[in-house]
């Protein structure tokens, strides 16, 4: 009970840096927010704590308490985030070879990462639209590496964008969750599409 406590405490504490991140992003833009906005910041933190919980009830289930099975994580969470978007608006399928367990934390970090590139792809992927067709897919190591891949068939990103410079506040929390997970966040992108992923090396000896 005392190690649950302690995990559900800082990961509380990694949920709570993220809202602080958004709160301080928005304060510094000094914009004003239209009901429809506010409703979509709101969503985007309910989304956010949904993904802390599932990790918790999967970490419940699981036989192995130490960790969490990755593809299973990221598919539930995928499910998630689609069923807030309108019927129709995204085509999801996952593809995923991830049978290792992994620690809690790098779980945390990598489906919150996750949560955010299938939010972007539901909102900016097709202007017009039209649903957008999204694959995601993991593979784990017992070393403990890891890789998570999403793409989309969308528009890709605007002309001289760079996704590991520019961007709001989702883009900074993304480096942000990869920095803090010592992880490698790579993209490709053009007009059929953005590749996006997740590069989590070895555990490296101390």
């Amino acid at each position: 009970m005392a190690e649950s406590d302690h995990r559900i405490a800082n990961n509380l504490a990694s949920l709570s840096g993220v809202i602080r991140l958004q709160r301080n992003a928005i304060s510094r833009s000094r914009r004003s927010f239209t009901t429809e906005q506010v409703c979509m910041l709101l969503d985007d933190i309910d989304a956010r704590i949904v993904v802390t919980a599932k990790l918790h009830k999967s970490l419940a289930r699981a036989i192995n308490v130490n960790g969490v099975n990755l593809g299973d994580f990221l598919e539930e969470i995928s499910r998630m985030i689609g069923s807030l978007n309108p019927e129709g608006r995204m085509e999801l399928t996952v593809d995923h070879s991830c049978d290792t367990i992994i620690d809690p934390r790098h779980a945390l970090h990598a489906g919150l990462i996750t949560a955010e590139l299938l939010t972007n792809a539901s909102k900016y992927a097709h202007p017009t639209g039209l649903p957008v067709k999204v694959n995601i897919r993991c593979e784990t190591k017992s070393d403990g590496s890891f890789a998570v891949e999403v793409t989309d068939d969308g528009i890709g990103f605007p002309e001289n964008f760079d996704p590991l410079t520019d961007g709001g506040l989702g883009f900074q929390l993304m480096r942000a969750l990869a920095n803090g997970l010592g992880a490698e966040l790579q993209f490709e992108h053009s007009s059929l599409g953005v590749c996006a992923r997740i590069v989590k090396p070895r555990h490296l000896a101390s």
